[in-house]
């Protein structure tokens, strides 16, 4: 049975909606199964916002990017989430397009923010950043920038099984769907346009489930995505702010290979240390743009003027202020000086400690790391050298992709 199920005279009369997978800014993501194309098949069914629908199929980059990455590597399919099939829907607030794709499973970032994995195997976290580095290789070569890269947008394949399960298989593993009714403030009657029902996603602990999923990875979300060679005149970036790169921050410049370079350093990081690199807990440009400082140096002119709360924890040539003096000034949050070898070598004796509380989750999750696994020297060394090259403020100083996929830090770490 489906606990959701809508039947409208149109294509979508064909979908099977069973549960939710999640939201985001322009979109709702749902868990269905196409029983016209692919009966018996779970799919990923993509509801847009109204207002982010108005393009014809031929100017909506999630359409068109996977196409043109389809035709230039054929043999490569798999490293990139396609579109089945695409089709408008007139709603109550608009006409809404919506987006029939294969099931893949949880982000990276939901991977790592499992209870029970803190961070990836050291071998399967080399092998998920060499995919991810190939995938954007290949966007490279075929002159796309994806635009949007993050944990977020790199996703664990689930088994063949899973793709397979019927609604009481998902429901008995995910749980039933559920549901509030939506309510006014003052108890005055809900608009006639508004939802009468809010959906609550499945859980992320339930989709990252270790014995669910493959070890290997798709990239996916190319909503920001163009062609290098022909970029777009009313292109607005869209970054997680601790993904901007310096140039989108200040100059407002297009995102282009060299951006996806800094993003993807940001995510190797992420993906090898089990933490991000620039952590937006505090939800402020002025807050990463503190840690940039703090790990990389001082921003090169004019960006360093443009950042206007410098002056709270920097001398005007990059270096930290006292720590007595930004107290006396009030800041709770001072600054200290780093690098990102420093926050590299993970496996010291308090993560050893916290980690030790989590040994029976641990060892319920086969793809984490084990127990007290450190980092070698010679490891951070190399991987420190490849995201210092490709973390440089000055886009045109950045290695390019296919020089990251030559560092030696990914022979060294599979060996």
């Amino acid at each position: 049975m489906s606990a959701i199920k809508r039947f409208i005279p149109s294509r979508l009369a064909d979908i099977e909606v069973i549960h939710k997978l999640g939201a985001g800014g322009s979109s709702t993501i749902w868990l269905a199964c196409d029983q016209q194309n692919l009966p018996g098949t779970l799919v990923t069914l993509k509801a847009m916002r109204s207002d982010a629908s108005s393009k014809s199929p031929e100017d909506l980059a999630e359409i068109t990017v996977p196409q043109s990455l389809q035709a230039a590597f054929p043999e490569f399919n798999d490293d990139f989430q396609s579109v089945q099939d695409h089709f408008v829907v007139q709603g109550p607030n608009g006409d809404h397009r919506f987006l029939i794709c294969p099931l893949v499973g949880p982000s990276i970032m939901t991977t790592l923010q499992s209870p029970s994995s803190r961070r990836l195997r050291r071998d399967l976290a080399v092998k998920v950043a060499k995919q991810t580095t190939s995938a954007l290789h290949r966007m490279h070569a075929a002159s796309l920038a994806h635009g949007d890269l993050t944990t977020s947008n790199v996703l664990f394949r689930f088994t063949k099984d899973v793709l397979r399960w019927s609604d009481d298989d998902v429901y008995s593993h995910f749980g039933l769907p559920k549901t509030e009714v939506v309510r006014t403030r003052d108890g005055s009657p809900r608009e006639v346009n508004a939802p009468a029902k809010l959906v609550q996603p499945i859980e992320h602990s339930k989709i990252a489930h270790a014995s669910l999923l493959e070890e290997s990875v798709v990239l996916i979300d190319f909503g920001q995505s163009y062609c290098i060679t022909s970029p777009p005149d009313d292109y607005e970036p869209a970054t997680a702010m601790n993904y901007m790169s310096p140039e989108i921050r200040f100059d407002e410049r297009t995102a282009g290979v060299q951006t996806d370079i800094w993003a993807l350093g940001c995510a190797i990081f992420e993906i090898r240390a089990g933490f991000p690199l620039f952590d937006s807990f505090f939800g402020s440009d002025a807050d990463i743009l503190k840690q940039n400082v703090e790990t990389l140096g001082r921003l090169p002119d004019p960006w360093w003027g443009c950042f206007e709360e410098r002056t709270l924890w920097f001398e005007e040539d990059g270096k930290l202020r006292d720590a007595e003096a930004q107290k006396r000034d009030g800041i709770r949050l001072t600054s200290s000086k780093t690098s990102i070898r420093e926050k590299l070598p993970i496996g010291t004796q308090e993560d050893v400690e916290w980690l030790a509380g989590c040994e029976s989750a641990m060892a319920e999750c086969p793809m984490a790391e084990n127990v007290g696994v450190k980092m070698s020297e010679e490891e951070v060394e190399l991987l420190g050298d490849l995201l210092e090259k490709m973390l440089r403020y000055l886009p045109e100083e950045r290695i390019t992709i296919a020089e990251v996929m030559r560092h030696p830090w990914f022979q060294m770490t599979l060996e």
